[in-house]
Protein backbone atom coordinates (compact mmCIF):
# COMPACT_ATOMS: atom_id res chain seq x y z
CA UNK A 1 0.00 0.00 0.00
CA UNK A 2 0.91 3.15 -1.29
CA UNK A 3 0.68 6.64 1.80
CA UNK A 4 0.72 9.93 0.79
CA UNK A 5 0.82 12.41 3.75
CA UNK A 6 0.10 16.39 3.43
CA UNK A 7 2.50 17.44 6.77
CA UNK A 8 0.10 19.29 9.19
CA UNK A 9 0.42 23.26 9.08
CA UNK A 10 1.76 25.92 11.06
CA UNK A 11 0.55 29.17 12.12
CA UNK A 12 1.61 31.95 14.19
CA UNK A 13 -0.85 34.45 16.10
CA UNK A 14 1.71 37.39 16.16
CA UNK A 15 2.57 39.74 13.41
CA UNK A 16 0.32 40.87 10.15
CA UNK A 17 -0.01 37.77 8.79
CA UNK A 18 -2.21 34.66 10.04
CA UNK A 19 -0.87 31.47 7.92
CA UNK A 20 -3.95 29.98 5.87
CA UNK A 21 -3.35 26.17 5.51
CA UNK A 22 -4.75 25.47 1.43
CA UNK A 23 -5.99 22.69 -0.36
CA UNK A 24 -2.46 20.42 -1.08
CA UNK A 25 -3.28 20.81 -5.35
CA UNK A 26 0.41 19.12 -5.88
CA UNK A 27 -0.11 15.82 -4.09
CA UNK A 28 -3.61 15.94 -5.42
CA UNK A 29 -1.81 15.75 -8.93
CA UNK A 30 0.57 12.68 -7.46
CA UNK A 31 -2.62 11.02 -6.10
CA UNK A 32 -4.01 11.37 -9.90
CA UNK A 33 -0.83 9.65 -11.28
CA UNK A 34 -0.77 6.86 -9.33
CA UNK A 35 -5.08 6.16 -9.78
CA UNK A 36 -4.09 6.41 -13.22
CA UNK A 37 -1.33 3.61 -13.37
CA UNK A 38 -3.77 1.86 -11.38
CA UNK A 39 -2.12 1.63 -7.71
CA UNK A 40 -3.51 1.74 -4.65
CA UNK A 41 -2.97 4.53 -2.42
CA UNK A 42 -4.32 6.33 0.76
CA UNK A 43 -4.12 9.75 1.47
CA UNK A 44 -3.28 11.49 4.91
CA UNK A 45 -4.03 14.99 4.65
CA UNK A 46 -2.87 16.02 8.43
CA UNK A 47 -3.93 19.79 7.92
CA UNK A 48 -6.77 19.39 6.23
CA UNK A 49 -8.10 16.35 8.44
CA UNK A 50 -7.78 18.25 11.39
CA UNK A 51 -7.78 22.34 10.52
CA UNK A 52 -9.35 22.73 14.14
CA UNK A 53 -6.93 20.86 16.23
CA UNK A 54 -4.25 23.58 17.23
CA UNK A 55 -1.42 22.11 19.26
CA UNK A 56 1.73 23.79 20.67
CA UNK A 57 5.01 23.84 18.38
CA UNK A 58 7.95 22.05 20.34
CA UNK A 59 10.65 24.59 19.20
CA UNK A 60 8.88 27.76 19.20
CA UNK A 61 6.02 29.14 21.98
CA UNK A 62 4.90 31.59 19.32
CA UNK A 63 4.34 29.02 16.58
CA UNK A 64 1.27 26.53 16.67
CA UNK A 65 0.65 23.29 14.96
CA UNK A 66 -2.68 22.96 12.82
CA UNK A 67 -3.70 19.35 12.20
CA UNK A 68 -3.21 16.12 13.16
CA UNK A 69 -0.48 14.75 15.71
CA UNK A 70 2.41 12.57 15.10
CA UNK A 71 0.50 10.14 17.18
CA UNK A 72 -2.90 10.02 15.06
CA UNK A 73 -1.11 10.15 11.79
CA UNK A 74 1.14 6.99 12.44
CA UNK A 75 -2.82 5.60 13.47
CA UNK A 76 -3.90 6.31 10.47
CA UNK A 77 -0.98 4.49 8.26
CA UNK A 78 -1.99 0.91 7.10
CA UNK A 79 0.65 -2.15 8.36
CA UNK A 80 1.12 -3.26 4.81
CA UNK A 81 2.24 0.53 3.44
CA UNK A 82 5.51 -0.61 1.91
CA UNK A 83 5.30 3.53 0.62
CA UNK A 84 5.53 6.66 2.52
CA UNK A 85 5.51 9.51 0.36
CA UNK A 86 5.39 13.44 2.20
CA UNK A 87 4.45 16.49 0.62
CA UNK A 88 7.18 19.65 1.42
CA UNK A 89 6.84 22.58 -0.84
CA UNK A 90 7.52 24.99 1.91
CA UNK A 91 10.63 25.02 3.67
CA UNK A 92 8.67 26.11 6.90
CA UNK A 93 6.89 22.66 6.98
CA UNK A 94 10.21 21.04 6.88
CA UNK A 95 11.09 20.40 10.72
CA UNK A 96 7.53 19.41 10.86
CA UNK A 97 8.47 16.78 7.81
CA UNK A 98 11.55 15.65 9.08
CA UNK A 99 9.85 15.05 12.79
CA UNK A 100 7.26 13.18 11.19
CA UNK A 101 9.30 11.33 9.36
CA UNK A 102 11.35 10.02 11.86
CA UNK A 103 8.56 8.63 14.07
CA UNK A 104 7.16 7.00 11.18
CA UNK A 105 10.28 4.84 9.84
CA UNK A 106 10.38 3.59 13.77
CA UNK A 107 7.11 2.19 13.34
CA UNK A 108 7.92 1.07 9.53
CA UNK A 109 11.55 0.36 9.50
CA UNK A 110 11.19 -1.13 6.13
CA UNK A 111 9.06 1.09 3.99
CA UNK A 112 10.45 2.97 1.24
CA UNK A 113 10.42 7.01 2.49
CA UNK A 114 9.99 9.15 -0.36
CA UNK A 115 9.82 13.53 -0.42
CA UNK A 116 8.41 15.53 -2.94
CA UNK A 117 7.75 19.25 -3.55
CA UNK A 118 10.05 22.20 -3.27
CA UNK A 119 11.93 21.94 -0.30
CA UNK A 120 13.69 18.48 -1.36
CA UNK A 121 13.80 19.67 -4.93
CA UNK A 122 15.89 22.90 -3.86
CA UNK A 123 17.96 20.98 -0.85
CA UNK A 124 18.01 17.35 -1.77
CA UNK A 125 21.58 16.28 -0.44
CA UNK A 126 20.91 18.28 2.90
CA UNK A 127 16.71 16.78 3.24
CA UNK A 128 18.48 13.02 3.07
CA UNK A 129 21.62 13.46 5.17
CA UNK A 130 19.36 15.44 8.21
CA UNK A 131 16.43 12.90 7.53
CA UNK A 132 15.35 9.37 7.87
CA UNK A 133 14.29 9.54 4.41
CA UNK A 134 15.35 6.96 1.87
CA UNK A 135 14.59 8.85 -1.43
CA UNK A 136 13.53 12.29 -3.13
CA UNK A 137 11.65 13.19 -6.23
CA UNK A 138 13.02 16.26 -7.87
CA UNK A 139 10.84 18.74 -9.47
CA UNK A 140 8.02 17.87 -11.42
CA UNK A 141 6.80 14.65 -9.92
CA UNK A 142 3.67 12.28 -12.13
CA UNK A 143 5.71 10.41 -14.21
CA UNK A 144 8.48 9.88 -11.28
CA UNK A 145 6.30 8.69 -8.49
CA UNK A 146 5.03 6.12 -11.14
CA UNK A 147 8.64 5.43 -12.50
CA UNK A 148 9.78 4.87 -8.57
CA UNK A 149 6.79 2.42 -7.80
CA UNK A 150 7.40 0.23 -10.22
CA UNK A 151 11.13 0.10 -10.29
CA UNK A 152 10.31 -0.69 -6.19
CA UNK A 153 7.96 -3.50 -6.55
CA UNK A 154 9.63 -4.97 -9.73
CA UNK A 155 12.95 -4.95 -7.11
CA UNK A 156 14.89 -3.16 -9.59
CA UNK A 157 17.45 -0.37 -8.87
CA UNK A 158 16.30 2.85 -8.42
CA UNK A 159 19.56 4.32 -8.30
CA UNK A 160 19.57 4.99 -12.48
CA UNK A 161 16.12 6.61 -12.19
CA UNK A 162 16.19 10.16 -13.50
CA UNK A 163 14.22 12.64 -11.48
CA UNK A 164 15.54 11.65 -8.21
CA UNK A 165 18.18 12.02 -5.34
CA UNK A 166 18.45 8.75 -3.38
CA UNK A 167 20.57 7.68 -0.55
CA UNK A 168 22.78 4.57 -1.29
CA UNK A 169 23.46 1.91 0.50
CA UNK A 170 26.91 3.19 2.15
CA UNK A 171 25.08 6.49 3.22
CA UNK A 172 25.96 8.52 -0.13
CA UNK A 173 24.07 11.24 -1.59
CA UNK A 174 23.06 10.42 -5.83
CA UNK A 175 21.36 12.75 -7.61
CA UNK A 176 20.55 12.01 -10.60
CA UNK A 177 19.10 15.71 -12.08
CA UNK A 178 15.52 16.61 -12.96
CA UNK A 179 13.52 14.29 -15.17
CA UNK A 180 12.59 15.49 -18.87
CA UNK A 181 9.52 17.91 -18.45
CA UNK A 182 6.09 16.11 -19.24
CA UNK A 183 6.00 17.97 -22.51
CA UNK A 184 2.08 16.23 -22.93
CA UNK A 185 0.44 18.42 -19.94
CA UNK A 186 -3.29 18.09 -21.18
CA UNK A 187 -2.53 14.64 -20.48
CA UNK A 188 -1.44 14.86 -17.04
CA UNK A 189 -4.64 13.77 -14.83
CA UNK A 190 -6.28 16.18 -12.86
CA UNK A 191 -6.10 16.21 -9.38
CA UNK A 192 -7.76 13.20 -7.17
CA UNK A 193 -9.70 15.52 -4.88
CA UNK A 194 -11.79 12.12 -3.92
CA UNK A 195 -9.57 11.01 -1.26
CA UNK A 196 -8.65 14.52 -0.06
CA UNK A 197 -10.88 16.14 2.64
CA UNK A 198 -11.57 18.64 0.46
CA UNK A 199 -15.07 20.16 1.97
CA UNK A 200 -13.05 20.68 5.50
CA UNK A 201 -10.86 23.69 3.34
CA UNK A 202 -13.82 25.06 1.37
CA UNK A 203 -16.47 25.31 4.20
CA UNK A 204 -13.92 26.82 6.18
CA UNK A 205 -12.75 29.19 3.86
CA UNK A 206 -9.32 27.70 3.56
CA UNK A 207 -7.47 28.97 0.88
CA UNK A 208 -5.56 31.16 -1.25
CA UNK A 209 -6.70 34.82 -2.11
CA UNK A 210 -9.80 36.58 -0.39
CA UNK A 211 -13.01 34.97 0.60
CA UNK A 212 -15.03 34.76 -2.66
CA UNK A 213 -17.31 31.74 -1.49
CA UNK A 214 -17.08 28.32 -2.29
CA UNK A 215 -13.40 27.93 -3.56
CA UNK A 216 -10.84 25.58 -4.91
CA UNK A 217 -7.27 25.73 -6.33
CA UNK A 218 -6.62 25.42 -9.80
CA UNK A 219 -3.32 24.84 -12.19
CA UNK A 220 -3.97 26.56 -15.66
CA UNK A 221 -0.07 26.63 -16.92
CA UNK A 222 3.24 25.08 -15.25
CA UNK A 223 6.14 27.03 -14.78
CA UNK A 224 7.55 30.72 -15.41
CA UNK A 225 9.74 31.95 -18.06
CA UNK A 226 11.53 34.23 -16.21
CA UNK A 227 14.51 33.92 -13.98
CA UNK A 228 14.35 36.14 -10.99
CA UNK A 229 17.46 35.60 -8.82
CA UNK A 230 15.34 35.09 -5.58
CA UNK A 231 12.80 32.62 -7.06
CA UNK A 232 13.08 28.81 -6.83
CA UNK A 233 11.19 28.44 -10.88
CA UNK A 234 14.16 27.67 -12.16
CA UNK A 235 15.53 24.86 -10.19
CA UNK A 236 11.94 23.25 -9.68
CA UNK A 237 10.35 23.69 -13.40
CA UNK A 238 13.04 25.08 -15.55
CA UNK A 239 12.02 28.04 -17.52
CA UNK A 240 10.16 26.28 -19.38
CA UNK A 241 6.51 27.43 -19.54
CA UNK A 242 3.18 25.47 -20.25
CA UNK A 243 0.07 26.09 -20.55
CA UNK A 244 -3.32 23.62 -20.80
CA UNK A 245 -5.77 23.65 -22.93
CA UNK A 246 -8.25 25.94 -22.54
CA UNK A 247 -11.03 23.89 -23.35
CA UNK A 248 -9.60 21.36 -21.25
CA UNK A 249 -9.21 23.61 -18.41
CA UNK A 250 -12.61 24.70 -18.37
CA UNK A 251 -13.64 21.16 -18.94
CA UNK A 252 -12.27 20.76 -15.14
CA UNK A 253 -13.72 23.55 -14.01
CA UNK A 254 -17.51 22.17 -15.19
CA UNK A 255 -16.29 19.20 -13.37
CA UNK A 256 -15.40 20.85 -10.12
CA UNK A 257 -18.87 22.83 -10.23
CA UNK A 258 -20.85 20.10 -10.52
CA UNK A 259 -19.07 17.58 -7.53
CA UNK A 260 -18.20 20.57 -5.30
CA UNK A 261 -20.69 22.97 -5.75
CA UNK A 262 -17.37 25.76 -6.13
CA UNK A 263 -18.02 29.02 -7.38
CA UNK A 264 -14.54 30.45 -7.06
CA UNK A 265 -11.27 29.25 -8.45
CA UNK A 266 -8.09 30.49 -7.29
CA UNK A 267 -5.45 29.89 -9.62
CA UNK A 268 -2.03 28.90 -8.00
CA UNK A 269 0.06 29.59 -11.02
CA UNK A 270 3.60 30.97 -10.64
CA UNK A 271 2.49 33.62 -13.29
CA UNK A 272 -0.88 32.83 -15.08
CA UNK A 273 -1.52 35.29 -17.87
CA UNK A 274 2.26 35.52 -19.96
CA UNK A 275 0.54 34.77 -23.25
CA UNK A 276 -2.46 37.39 -24.56
CA UNK A 277 -4.04 35.15 -26.63
CA UNK A 278 -4.23 32.11 -24.80
CA UNK A 279 -5.58 34.13 -21.93
CA UNK A 280 -8.52 35.58 -24.46
CA UNK A 281 -9.01 32.08 -25.45
CA UNK A 282 -9.48 30.78 -21.89
CA UNK A 283 -11.99 33.73 -21.25
CA UNK A 284 -13.69 32.86 -24.11
CA UNK A 285 -14.05 29.41 -23.27
CA UNK A 286 -15.69 30.23 -19.54
CA UNK A 287 -17.76 33.17 -21.31
CA UNK A 288 -19.74 30.67 -24.07
CA UNK A 289 -19.95 27.53 -21.40
CA UNK A 290 -21.92 30.18 -19.37
CA UNK A 291 -20.05 28.97 -16.15
CA UNK A 292 -21.40 31.85 -14.09
CA UNK A 293 -18.47 31.64 -11.94
CA UNK A 294 -15.53 33.92 -10.56
CA UNK A 295 -11.67 33.34 -10.48
CA UNK A 296 -9.00 35.26 -9.52
CA UNK A 297 -4.68 35.03 -9.54
CA UNK A 298 -3.88 35.41 -6.13
CA UNK A 299 0.02 34.66 -6.39
CA UNK A 300 0.11 37.37 -8.74
CA UNK A 301 1.06 37.47 -12.71
CA UNK A 302 2.79 39.29 -15.33
CA UNK A 303 1.62 42.47 -16.67
CA UNK A 304 3.10 43.19 -19.70
CA UNK A 305 0.49 41.91 -22.30
CA UNK A 306 -2.63 43.82 -20.45
CA UNK A 307 -4.54 46.05 -22.37
CA UNK A 308 -7.80 47.08 -22.82
CA UNK A 309 -9.18 44.17 -24.82
CA UNK A 310 -7.26 42.14 -22.61
CA UNK A 311 -8.87 43.06 -19.36
CA UNK A 312 -11.96 43.62 -20.37
CA UNK A 313 -12.87 39.56 -21.41
CA UNK A 314 -10.59 39.16 -18.20
CA UNK A 315 -13.91 40.98 -16.11
CA UNK A 316 -16.55 39.77 -17.97
CA UNK A 317 -15.48 36.21 -17.74
CA UNK A 318 -15.33 36.49 -13.87
CA UNK A 319 -11.90 37.28 -13.22
CA UNK A 320 -12.68 40.29 -10.92
CA UNK A 321 -9.10 39.80 -8.56
CA UNK A 322 -5.67 39.72 -9.36
CA UNK A 323 -2.15 40.99 -8.31
CA UNK A 324 0.54 42.29 -9.85
CA UNK A 325 4.53 41.87 -8.85
CA UNK A 326 6.77 45.09 -9.19
CA UNK A 327 8.62 43.64 -6.54
CA UNK A 328 10.49 46.94 -5.99
CA UNK A 329 10.14 50.79 -7.10
CA UNK A 330 13.96 51.03 -7.96
CA UNK A 331 14.96 50.43 -11.58
CA UNK A 332 18.35 49.30 -10.16
CA UNK A 333 17.28 46.56 -7.85
CA UNK A 334 14.73 45.23 -10.62
CA UNK A 335 17.76 44.96 -12.81
CA UNK A 336 20.16 43.28 -10.24
CA UNK A 337 17.64 40.34 -9.17
CA UNK A 338 16.91 40.23 -13.07
CA UNK A 339 13.28 41.12 -12.29
CA UNK A 340 12.43 42.16 -15.70
CA UNK A 341 9.59 44.38 -15.37
CA UNK A 342 9.21 47.89 -17.06
CA UNK A 343 7.62 50.27 -14.07
CA UNK A 344 6.27 52.63 -16.48
CA UNK A 345 4.73 49.83 -18.43
CA UNK A 346 3.36 48.09 -15.04
CA UNK A 347 1.22 51.69 -13.35
CA UNK A 348 -0.11 51.37 -17.48
CA UNK A 349 -1.58 47.89 -16.51
CA UNK A 350 -2.68 48.90 -13.28
CA UNK A 351 -4.37 52.13 -14.51
CA UNK A 352 -5.96 49.40 -17.31
CA UNK A 353 -7.19 46.91 -14.85
CA UNK A 354 -8.39 49.70 -12.47
CA UNK A 355 -10.63 51.25 -15.32
CA UNK A 356 -12.19 47.69 -15.58
CA UNK A 357 -13.05 47.27 -12.33
CA UNK A 358 -10.52 44.93 -10.59
CA UNK A 359 -9.90 44.62 -7.31
CA UNK A 360 -5.56 45.24 -7.77
CA UNK A 361 -3.49 43.76 -5.09
CA UNK A 362 0.27 44.98 -5.52
CA UNK A 363 3.46 42.57 -4.38
CA UNK A 364 6.69 44.36 -2.75
CA UNK A 365 9.88 42.67 -1.09
CA UNK A 366 12.00 44.79 0.67
CA UNK A 367 15.92 43.47 1.98
CA UNK A 368 16.24 42.52 -1.72
CA UNK A 369 20.51 42.33 -1.51
CA UNK A 370 20.98 45.57 -3.84
CA UNK A 371 18.41 47.51 -1.19
CA UNK A 372 19.73 50.54 0.51
CA UNK A 373 18.43 53.70 2.04
CA UNK A 374 17.61 55.36 -1.21
CA UNK A 375 16.19 52.54 -3.39
CA UNK A 376 13.93 51.61 -0.30
CA UNK A 377 12.89 55.72 -0.33
CA UNK A 378 12.20 54.85 -4.26
CA UNK A 379 9.78 51.63 -3.17
CA UNK A 380 7.97 54.39 -0.73
CA UNK A 381 7.29 56.68 -3.31
CA UNK A 382 5.76 53.95 -6.14
CA UNK A 383 3.91 52.00 -2.91
CA UNK A 384 2.33 55.97 -2.43
CA UNK A 385 1.82 56.17 -6.01
CA UNK A 386 -0.36 52.80 -6.09
CA UNK A 387 -2.15 53.62 -3.79
CA UNK A 388 -3.36 57.36 -5.05
CA UNK A 389 -3.88 55.61 -8.34
CA UNK A 390 -6.63 53.16 -6.56
CA UNK A 391 -5.05 50.12 -6.18
CA UNK A 392 -7.13 48.09 -3.34
CA UNK A 393 -4.07 46.29 -1.64
CA UNK A 394 -0.28 46.16 -0.96
CA UNK A 395 1.66 43.44 0.42
CA UNK A 396 5.17 44.00 1.69
CA UNK A 397 7.46 41.34 2.60
CA UNK A 398 10.69 40.91 3.50
CA UNK A 399 13.62 39.21 1.56
CA UNK A 400 14.20 35.58 2.61
CA UNK A 401 16.36 33.62 0.68
CA UNK A 402 14.38 30.88 -0.83
CA UNK A 403 15.64 27.64 -0.97
CA UNK A 404 16.61 26.48 -4.42
CA UNK A 405 16.80 30.25 -5.90
CA UNK A 406 19.93 31.67 -7.34
CA UNK A 407 20.41 33.86 -4.40
CA UNK A 408 19.99 31.44 -1.89
CA UNK A 409 23.01 28.93 -3.66
CA UNK A 410 25.02 32.27 -3.63
CA UNK A 411 24.57 33.02 -0.45
CA UNK A 412 25.52 28.88 0.39
CA UNK A 413 28.65 29.35 -1.75
CA UNK A 414 29.25 32.46 0.51
CA UNK A 415 28.45 30.69 3.90
CA UNK A 416 25.97 33.46 4.67
CA UNK A 417 22.66 30.98 5.22
CA UNK A 418 23.28 28.16 7.98
CA UNK A 419 20.89 25.15 7.17
CA UNK A 420 19.09 24.83 9.99
CA UNK A 421 15.37 24.79 11.66
CA UNK A 422 15.82 28.50 12.60
CA UNK A 423 16.66 29.49 9.07
CA UNK A 424 13.73 27.34 7.23
CA UNK A 425 11.02 28.61 10.03
CA UNK A 426 12.27 32.30 9.41
CA UNK A 427 9.44 33.38 6.57
CA UNK A 428 6.87 32.45 9.31
CA UNK A 429 8.53 35.97 10.56
CA UNK A 430 8.22 37.67 7.86
CA UNK A 431 5.87 40.01 9.17
CA UNK A 432 7.95 40.64 12.65
CA UNK A 433 10.96 42.05 13.97
CA UNK A 434 12.82 38.66 14.10
CA UNK A 435 13.02 38.21 10.13
CA UNK A 436 17.00 38.96 9.75
CA UNK A 437 18.45 41.33 7.28
CA UNK A 438 20.26 40.11 3.98
CA UNK A 439 20.57 43.06 3.33
CA UNK A 440 24.46 44.79 3.90
CA UNK A 441 23.09 48.30 3.96
CA UNK A 442 20.03 48.30 5.89
CA UNK A 443 19.50 46.44 9.33
CA UNK A 444 16.61 43.51 10.46
CA UNK A 445 15.15 46.84 12.65
CA UNK A 446 15.03 49.25 9.65
CA UNK A 447 13.40 46.73 7.58
CA UNK A 448 10.81 46.14 9.83
CA UNK A 449 9.98 49.58 10.02
CA UNK A 450 9.83 50.62 6.81
CA UNK A 451 7.95 47.49 5.58
CA UNK A 452 5.35 48.77 8.57
CA UNK A 453 5.53 52.32 7.10
CA UNK A 454 5.17 51.35 3.57
CA UNK A 455 1.69 49.55 4.72
CA UNK A 456 0.78 52.41 7.19
CA UNK A 457 1.42 55.18 3.85
CA UNK A 458 -0.48 53.04 1.67
CA UNK A 459 -3.88 52.54 3.54
CA UNK A 460 -4.16 55.75 5.00
CA UNK A 461 -3.65 57.03 1.30
CA UNK A 462 -5.86 54.56 -0.12
CA UNK A 463 -8.59 55.25 2.56
CA UNK A 464 -8.21 58.92 1.98
CA UNK A 465 -8.62 58.96 -1.25
CA UNK A 466 -11.27 56.37 -1.34
CA UNK A 467 -13.48 56.35 2.05
CA UNK A 468 -16.97 54.93 0.76
CA UNK A 469 -14.98 52.64 -1.13
CA UNK A 470 -12.87 51.41 1.79
CA UNK A 471 -16.21 51.99 4.23
CA UNK A 472 -18.48 49.89 1.98
CA UNK A 473 -15.65 46.86 1.90
CA UNK A 474 -15.40 46.53 5.15
CA UNK A 475 -18.90 46.68 6.74
CA UNK A 476 -19.42 43.67 3.42
CA UNK A 477 -16.42 41.75 5.47
CA UNK A 478 -17.55 42.63 8.80
CA UNK A 479 -21.05 41.95 8.52
CA UNK A 480 -21.80 38.92 5.58
CA UNK A 481 -18.18 37.94 5.63
CA UNK A 482 -17.96 38.52 2.39
CA UNK A 483 -13.96 39.69 1.35
CA UNK A 484 -13.04 41.60 -1.28
CA UNK A 485 -9.47 42.79 -0.19
CA UNK A 486 -6.70 41.76 1.59
CA UNK A 487 -7.69 44.75 3.83
CA UNK A 488 -11.00 43.01 4.74
CA UNK A 489 -9.35 39.98 4.78
CA UNK A 490 -6.66 41.32 7.32
CA UNK A 491 -10.19 42.81 9.39
CA UNK A 492 -11.77 39.43 9.45
CA UNK A 493 -8.51 37.64 10.76
CA UNK A 494 -8.18 40.09 13.63
CA UNK A 495 -11.67 40.09 14.61
CA UNK A 496 -13.05 36.72 14.15
CA UNK A 497 -10.38 34.07 13.06
CA UNK A 498 -7.60 34.58 15.35
CA UNK A 499 -9.80 34.66 18.36
CA UNK A 500 -11.49 31.43 16.95
CA UNK A 501 -7.19 29.59 16.22
CA UNK A 502 -6.73 30.72 19.94
CA UNK A 503 -9.75 29.43 22.11
CA UNK A 504 -8.96 26.09 19.92
CA UNK A 505 -5.10 26.27 20.91
CA UNK A 506 -5.92 26.49 24.74
CA UNK A 507 -9.19 23.67 24.35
Amino acid sequence: MIVLINPPGLKTFSGLNMHTPNPPIGLAYIAAALKKAEFSYKVIDCSGEALDSIRPYPARSDFKIQGLSIEETIERIPQDADIIGFSCNFSTLWPITRMLAEKIRQHFPQALLILGGEHGTAVSEFSLRTSALDLIILGEGEQTIVDVVRAFREKSTLENLPGISIKMANGEIRNNGLAKRIREIDDIAVPDWESFPLEEYISRHQGNGVNMGRSMPLLATRGCPYQCTFCSNPGMWTIRYMMRDPKKLVDEMEMHIKRYRVTNFDLQDLTAIVNRRWAIELCKEILDRGLNVTWQLPSGTRSEVFDDELAAILYKSGCHHLGFAPESGSEEVLRVVKKKVNIDHLIEATRITLKHGFILNCFMVIGLPPDNVDTLRQSMKFVRKLAVMGVHDIVVSKFVPYPGSELFIQYQKDGKIKLDDEFFESPMDFYNEKSPSYCDAVSSKRLYWTMIAMFINFYVISIAMHPFRTARILWNAVTKGQEETRLAKWVVDRLYTRRRWRKLSQS
